[in-house]
């Protein structure tokens, strides 16, 4: 095939989520993720799992850490890089007193360069629209929650969201591309200078 009839790039993902950051500690007694992803109108999955859920975890020796290791894997097909993949993590909590409830939101942008990245995303949760939303919250330990997480991507009508920040998640992704720069996008990482070439 020559370069010039090359129509489409492939994109692949790998890595983990690695762990999720509450500084205030954990007090469930399990915790587990849920990740999409979402993309453009152009973009086609090709291989790879694109959600998915994770094992029950909880606090091991640091109370504010969470650790999953939960691997991630996938291929796309584009042919722009319009609708770039994003990826949503939904961290929930499972105890005997509020069952099954949400800790909170992570929103990540694929690594758009090649090699290996460790990303760390800020943990959200919707408040309550009421005082008195509030309170029934912090009574039941049910927060509000999200018809559809994937709005978050958007970005459109995330203006009239109220959140909270509520830790971090960390995930190690890598990227490597193919037919990407004999479509004219340039995705290697900018060039490391030490000291001595300035």
């Amino acid at each position: 095939m020559k370069a010039n009839d090359i129509t489409k790039f492939l994109v692949s993902f790998t890595g983990q989520v690695e762990y999720v950051l509450f500084p205030a500690g954990v007090f469930d007694e399990q915790v587990y993720i849920q990740y999409e992803v979402v993309w453009g109108p152009d973009w086609e999955p090709q291989t790879g799992l694109t959600s998915g859920t994770s094992q029950m975890s909880r606090s091991g020796d640091d109370p504010e850490r969470v650790a999953f290791n939960m691997p991630l894997e996938m291929v796309f097909g584009s042919t722009n890089i319009f609708g770039w993949p994003q990826l949503i993590i939904t961290v929930r909590a499972l105890n005997r007193l509020s069952g099954d409830s949400l800790l909170g939101y992570a929103l990540v942008l694929m690594p758009p360069t090649c090699g290996l990245r460790v990303l760390t995303a800020p943990l959200v949760r919707p408040q309550a629209a009421t005082v008195f939303g509030e309170w029934l919250a912090w009574l039941t330990g049910r927060r509000p929650e999200l018809a559809d997480p994937k709005m978050l991507a958007s970005g459109k009508e995330n203006y009239l969201l109220r959140t909270e920040s509520y830790g971090s998640v960390t995930l190690s992704l890598t990227m490597v591309s193919k037919d990407l720069r004999k479509l004219g996008y340039d995705n290697q990482p900018p060039a490391v200078r030490n000291g001595s070439d300035t």
